[in-house]
């Protein structure tokens, strides 16, 4: 018997509010968007994927979500309202059009966005979303067992996905991500008076630069930097 897909949850409680939305300028973007498994962790059997919202205009991520389970349309209406209300880059605005891959998984959505004046279309390769995935990818690479100091001395395609740790780590402090004593990442933002900000719950490398973007560019807005 096919698994019963959960249903859509929209309004009041969930992310995606189209009253909110209808009230974000609309702009001629387009977006790609989607889920990818993550690697798996030693020792664990359970697979982690991350949503990604990219910009085909100046080629910026908008939005990044973790999940501990196979993405559905409620997955996927989190990452876009995320994408078009809080993203981490630029101003909160609703694209034109949004790039799709092909999943049954996603139909119940798509009025959704019709209704919000947002064309839908699917296709088999999303290149934007694969590089700022394959960034991802090249982090994980890179983890280590103990916390570190990251710095990003020049511009990368890690500074794209991430500009709001990239202004910090230039200009106002540095970030630290390592191994709790076995218990998960634990990311930290640090300037010169101490700790600014700091999650314990990210299980993943990926988890844990996402919480720092999103911790990070909440900050900056807090404190009126552009």
């Amino acid at each position: 018997m096919a698994k019963e897909q959960p249903k859509l949850k929209l309004g009041k409680g969930a992310a995606f509010v189209k009253t909110h939305l209808k009230q974000l300028r609309q702009e001629d973007d387009v977006w790609e968007a989607d889920f990818r498994a993550l690697p798996k962790a030693q020792c664990k059997s359970d697979t982690h994927y991350i949503g990604l919202a990219v910009s085909l205009n100046d080629g910026y991520l908008r939005a990044i979500i973790t999940v501990d389970y196979q993405p559905d349309a409620n997955e996927l209406a989190d990452l876009l309202a995320d994408a078009m209300r809080r993203p981490y880059t630029a101003l909160a605005y609703r694209p034109r059009q949004i790039l799709l891959r092909e999943n049954p998984s996603w139909g119940e959505l798509y009025p959704h966005l019709k209704q919000l004046g947002i064309e839908v279309s699917t296709q088999n390769d999303l290149p934007h979303v694969e590089t700022a995935f394959e960034d991802f990818r090249r982090e994980l690479r890179r983890a280590q067992p103990k916390p570190m100091i990251v710095y990003m001395p020049k511009p990368t395609d890690v500074q794209k996905a991430f500009p709001a740790i990239a202004k910090w780590v230039q200009g106002y402090g540095h970030i630290e991500i390592g191994d709790q004593e076995g218990f998960g990442f634990i990311a930290r933002a640090i300037d010169y008076g101490g700790v600014v900000f700091e999650d314990a719950k990210p299980g993943t490398l990926a988890e844990a630069m996402a919480a720092l973007e999103k911790g990070l560019a909440e900050h900056f807005e807090r404190e009126g930097i552009e």
